[in-house]
């Protein structure tokens, strides 16, 4: 007989799960409260890893080409970090490839296939105590967590904010503004699209409109930053606080494992949490399949994916606090800018260029 996983929740950690533990013959059903699959979304970009990743879920390169996924060559990749007076501190040039694939476009990627029960809570599906596995997918705010964990492993607020959204025009340069409290970040999304986004140190969110409030904070910034504010639709804009989990020691309790944000929710910073769910959902999927039993197959996965993405979700938040510094910002900016200045005399010229 077949064994049987029910998987709370559909999002990229969800169904990287799903499409994971159906590949290695598993009997899967997603439960999920939503209505559907978003239809809107910004450009998240792939790191290799996780593109591995999406190879080992079926997901090809065939499905790659498909509308919602953008490739962009390495020459056209190099980023900026300014100051919001305009000054550049530092030139990161090209070098890396970037995938990058819009949310709904990943998510119905992820879904094909997948036996999805939408409209649905869990406390009224009969079908968690019949799993042989429970997946938490359930995101930043997860009930799995609580529920196995206690209340005290609630998601906790790390006194920030953030705007993002998908522009329909492209901009001369990408990179990051950073001051001190905020920061504003440009970067691809497409041949003729780009992603932005902003984040501020408060302890609340904004109602909207928020247009009129990112003209507030960074609408005296730089001609680049303005330039981009004046492309927003009000109507394309998502705003958030940004959450983080508490360190678990466990990622699995018995028969309940969770993935994604719900194992590991992080700040936006590192642009990390997208790939970090797909690569949990497939390396959940291939511990359980090669292991004598469900909980040496968590036990793997656990050993495999708790202490990494608890060093990201650090990192994540370091390097949001780095870029806002208040006190310290004069003395990063001006190593900032000598390293960029190093950089340049040191890297070797291409011939015939001065």
């Amino acid at each position: 007989m077949k064994q049987a996983a029910v998987i709370i929740g559909a999002g990229i950690g969800g169904l990287s799960a799903a499409r994971a533990l159906k590949r290695h013959g598993w009997s899967v059903v997603v439960l999920e409260q939503s209505p559907g699959l978003p239809a809107s979304g910004t450009m998240l970009g792939m790191w290799p890893a996780a593109l591995e990743a999406l190879g080992r879920l079926g997901v090809m390169e065939a499905s790659r080409r498909t509308d919602g996924w953008a490739h962009i060559a390495a020459a056209n990749t190099s980023t900026r970090l300014w100051t919001p007076s305009g000054r550049t501190l530092l030139t990161v040039p090209g070098g890396a490839e970037l995938h990058l694939v819009s949310r709904p476009a990943l998510l119905a990627a992820l879904a094909q296939d997948v036996d999805i029960t939408f409209s649905t809570h869990v406390l009224e599906s009969g079908q968690i105590s019949d799993a042989d596995l429970v997946v938490g997918a359930d995101g930043t705010f997860s009930r799995t967590r609580q529920e196995i964990f206690g209340a005290r492993f609630a998601a906790r607020p790390l006194g920030a904010v953030a705007w993002r959204g998908t522009v329909q025009a492209s901009v001369p340069e990408y990179g990051e503004t950073w001051a001190p409290g905020a920061l504003f970040g440009i970067t691809p999304a497409g041949p003729q699209s780009t992603n932005w986004y902003a984040s501020l140190r408060s302890g609340q969110t904004f109602a909207g409109p928020h247009l009129p409030h990112l003209q507030r904070y960074f609408g005296s910034w730089h001609q680049g930053v303005r330039h981009l504010l004046d492309q927003i639709d009000e109507d394309t804009i998502l705003h958030h606080g940004l959450f983080e989990t508490p360190k678990l020691a466990s990622l699995f309790r018995g028969r309940t494992v969770l993935v994604g944000d719900a194992a590991h929710a992080m700040a936006p910073f590192l642009g990390r949490g997208a790939c970090e769910a797909i690569i949990d959902g497939a390396t959940l999927g291939q511990c359980v399949a090669l292991a004598p039993s469900v909980e040496a197959g968590l036990a793997a996965y656990n050993k495999a994916r708790r202490k990494r993405t608890q060093r990201l979700v650090l990192s994540s938040r370091l390097m949001g606090q780095f870029a806002m510094l208040d006190t310290g910002a004069a003395p990063r900016n001006a190593v900032m800018a000598a390293a960029g200045s190093i950089a340049r005399i040191i890297t070797p010229k291409p011939p015939g260029r001065p």
